[in-house]
């Protein structure tokens, strides 16, 4: 059974841990669009600027050709210090915004 003390203890490491959380994600959230990019960061592992599309249709080369021709793009997966970097700098972008900077 703990005691009162390590009660404690626990309890205000909890809430610590808590308002830090709170700090790292609020203003990552409040970014516009952040949504989609935090989804190509964490789960897809790639860089949320890059078009998810993994086949793109090219004009077709003469007009009097009715073939079309495909380019397929191998999407890069980024590293986890490119990630924490990204994350940086939308919750930059966050800070800045409710600051009005």
């Amino acid at each position: 059974m703990l005691t009162n003390v390590h009660r404690f203890i626990w309890r205000s490491t909890v809430f610590i841990i808590t308002l830090v959380l709170l700090y790292i994600a609020f203003p990552i959230l409040i970014v516009p669009s952040s949504l989609p990019a935090i989804k190509a960061i964490i789960i897809d592992s790639t860089h949320p600027s890059l078009v998810k599309t993994s086949t793109s249709q090219v004009e077709p080369i003469s007009k009097q050709s009715e073939i079309t021709v495909y380019q397929i793009e191998i999407p890069q997966t980024i590293t986890i210090q490119e990630k924490l970097q990204l994350l940086k700098d939308m919750h930059q972008q966050g800070m800045d915004l409710m600051l009005g900077r």
